[in-house]
């Protein structure tokens, strides 16, 4: 049985990925929700690193978009824009990894001596929750009930809503300033949804701002930083924890 799983997996155009093991640990996913990835053709990787800027990371963050966009295949009721955004990166990787056959490493510093690791889920730092946020913890709306509140992640459909919202903000600089000043934790409280329209942003920026007492922004503002170890990448070796921001380099990781 092992063997003819190896063998399926070594002629598969497609890669299941379990939900559990991206860095949101499948916490905000549905039941039924199923995503896998394929293999990025020539093209991807050609205009992936042609139109690469390093000095442009808006750029860089859209390049990845492209390819997972691309990349991954779901089942017909979800699509990219459901992807939780913290899990992009490391889908990204997923698909790099499996274009190449060949596994990623980070080169990092210790003890003023180079050593490098594998970026993959054996590797990598899951953020748990301590015994207090997992019992708030609801198995069937798929969030956490704390203080009143549903917290979850956003979603790449929802981060992308926004961003088209601050871009057409940005025409001017006193709006620019203005929105730029503003609190945005309301992406934290969204439940599934994988879009929003600019008026329904406005109102949640009026809500989550302005309509709210100081107590209960302040709340929304705790909610939101008690789960934040959720939303950073780091890998673990020997139990010491390997921050993402070692050395990868994102031009030439096809190579």
């Amino acid at each position: 049985m092992y063997l003819l799983n190896l063998l399926r997996n070594l002629f598969s155009d497609n890669k299941r990925i379990d939900p559990k093991k991206l860095p949101s640990l499948g916490f905000f996913y549905n039941e039924d929700f199923t995503i896998s990835i394929k293999k990025a053709t020539i093209e991807d990787i050609t205009e992936y690193e042609f139109e690469f800027s390093k000095e442009d990371l808006g750029l860089t963050i859209e390049k990845l978009k492209r390819i997972v966009e691309k990349n991954t295949i779901f089942n017909k009721e979800y699509s990219f824009s459901d992807i939780k955004s913290i899990d992009l990166i490391f889908i990204f990787f997923e698909i790099v990894n499996f274009t190449k056959s060949k596994p990623i490493f980070l080169i990092y510093e210790e003890s003023g001596k180079f050593s490098q690791i594998e970026f993959n889920s054996k590797n990598f730092n899951y953020y748990i929750p301590d015994d207090e946020i997992a019992t708030k913890y609801n198995q069937i709306e798929k969030c956490f009930k704390i203080d009143g509140y549903s917290y979850t992640l956003p979603s790449v459909g929802v981060e992308n809503s926004l961003t088209e919202f601050l871009i057409s903000k940005s025409i001017s600089k006193e709006l620019a300033t203005k929105y730029s000043n503003l609190s945005y934790n309301f992406t934290y409280f969204l439940g599934q949804k994988n879009s929003l329209t600019f008026e329904e942003i406005e109102n949640l920026i009026q809500i989550f701002n302005f309509d709210m007492d100081k107590e209960e922004i302040n709340k929304v503002s705790r909610i939101v930083k008690s789960l934040a170890g959720m939303q950073k990448y780091s890998l673990q070796k020997d139990g010491k924890i390997i921050e993402i921001n070692s050395k990868l380099d994102l031009e030439k990781i096809w190579k």
